[in-house]
């Protein structure tokens, strides 16, 4: 008999992070990966680690949070892995025009009395920054404590160790279905094998409302479809992470987006260098379903948006690209916490393009919850049941 404390579904960096954490505090641990690790949204996403791009209040506390773990995260993983990380490259939101401008510089007074140390930059100063941005832009908002990370290699990195601390890790190994006891989760059935635990962690991310169904739940996380493109490796370009001053509003506010195309393709643009010189630049926001494929429409868009932040980049060959499904909430918080009315189970999920930035603090309070049965910083905003109302007492909900 397969016996546990804790299994955790789902091998991308929210999943690796809870393993590793759970680890720590002496938790035998179970994690299982459908195909393999990184296959999933972390394996097609960019690595930012930007505060800036959350939404004033808990979001961006919770953001601040996950920064500061960051800040000795390298030292902790007992790893001969490079997470490649960098966490004051610094991040720009370019201003087109000045409803942008005028946009962007309201949100920045909200994020600033949040804590986070931002400045509304003119366009000269902003090239000092960043040279290769073209002087037509009106300026941007800059956060010099913005940074980046490599997601394979640190979702690697979690793993590694938790496996050398105790814990196991089965790649392609899918859950079949749930297994209950008494009216609670008691464990996953795979296969012809059965694997017990005292808890079960949904971390399926764009997939979680599959796992969720296995409980009768019907969890609203939903996959938006992000695109990137990838150049060749070029010369340094770039030395900050960067999107357009659109950002969030098709990011939180998309109803706003007055074109068509924008809308329809969630249009947000972004772009960094990574480490080895490529130029990665994103991306949509797509509802599209579980469909990852790359369309034409998408990459032209991301290319000519591109070209006129950064003229430069119609010089570059771009080599690749990929797509990756975002688990999207309707609130855009993540799903984290034990589920009040099916004893057993555990969310940790939809945290939509925020899982690299969230994924220490997300995976430590999840820990905490489940080890001490409370947690360091509040995660109830992010309970499961912030959605729905029960049409079944203890099994089955419906969204409000």
């Amino acid at each position: 008999m397969h016996n546990y404390d804790v299994i955790v579904a789902g091998g991308g960096v929210m999943g690796t992070a809870l393993t590793w954490y759970l680890s720590r505090m002496g938790r035998r641990v179970l994690l299982l990966e459908r195909v393999d690790l990184c296959h999933g949204s972390t394996g097609a996403t960019d690595g930012y680690i930007t505060p800036h791009t959350k939404q004033p209040g808990y979001h961006l506390e919770l953001a601040l949070e996950s920064s500061k773990l960051y800040e000795t995260l390298r030292e902790e993983i007992d790893s001969d892995i490079d997470i490649e990380l960098d966490l004051h490259c610094g991040g720009l939101q370019v201003c087109e025009d000045q409803m942008q401008w005028d946009l962007i510089s309201g949100n920045k007074e909200k994020l600033s009395a949040g804590g986070l140390e931002l400045y509304m930059l003119e366009i000269e100063e902003v090239r000092k920054i960043e040279p290769t941005v073209s002087p037509n832009m009106r300026g941007a908002m800059y956060s010099p404590t913005a940074g980046s990370v490599n997601p394979f290699r640190l979702t690697q990195a979690f793993a590694d160790h938790a496996q050398k601390m105790g814990a196991e890790i089965l790649i392609e190994t899918g859950i079949d279905s749930l297994v209950f006891d008494g009216g609670r989760v008691a464990g996953v059935r795979s296969g012809d094998a059965v694997y017990y635990a005292g808890y079960v962690v949904n971390c399926c991310g764009a997939w979680g409302s599959e796992l969720a169904k296995m409980a009768g739940l019907d969890l609203p996380v939903s996959p938006k479809r992000g695109q990137i493109i990838v150049s060749e490796p070029t010369a340094p370009l770039l030395n900050t992470v960067m999107q357009t001053g659109l950002y969030p509003i098709i990011k939180f506010k998309p109803e706003r987006i007055t074109d068509e195309r924008i809308f329809r393709l969630g249009l947000g643009f972004g772009i960094e260098q990574t480490r080895d010189g490529s130029i990665l630049i994103g991306g949509t926001r797509e509802l599209v379903g579980f469909d990852r494929g790359n369309t034409l429409e998408c990459i032209e868009a991301m290319a000519q948006t591109a070209q006129v932040y950064i003229p430069a980049i119609a010089d570059l060959h771009f080599i690749r690209c990929f797509s990756g499904l975002r688990p999207y909430t309707p609130d855009g918080l993540p799903v984290m916490g034990r589920v009040t009315q099916m004893p057993g189970l555990v969310m940790c999920c939809g945290h939509e393009g925020d899982g690299i930035a969230l994924a220490p603090i997300s995976g430590k309070l999840v820990a905490e919850e489940i080890v001490y049965g409370k947690t360091s910083f509040p995660i109830a905003p992010c309970a499961v049941e912030r959605f729905r109302k029960p049409v079944l007492p203890g099994l089955k909900y419906a969204i409000d």
